[in-house]
């Protein structure tokens, strides 16, 4: 039989374990994953009702006239 310190230790270490994996699925995998849905339904958004850049007057860079 196991000391009553050892009953209450086992399924703490277990919990603490288990606890700390799913921190670092969550930070490292579905934050990111995230980040990236939105920046795809922004650009889904900025596609479907022409708010670009260039619509809103300010010049892109890339047209530049050549007196040659």
């Amino acid at each position: 039989m196991q000391e009553t310190q050892a009953q209450f230790l086992i399924p703490m270490a277990i919990s603490l374990g288990y606890g700390i994996l799913f921190a670092t699925l969550i930070t490292l995998i579905l934050v990111p994953v995230n980040y990236l849905v939105m920046n795809d339904i922004s650009a889904g958004f900025k596609r479907i009702y022409g708010k670009s850049e260039e619509a809103e007057g300010e010049p892109s860079g890339l047209e530049t006239s050549s007196a040659s």
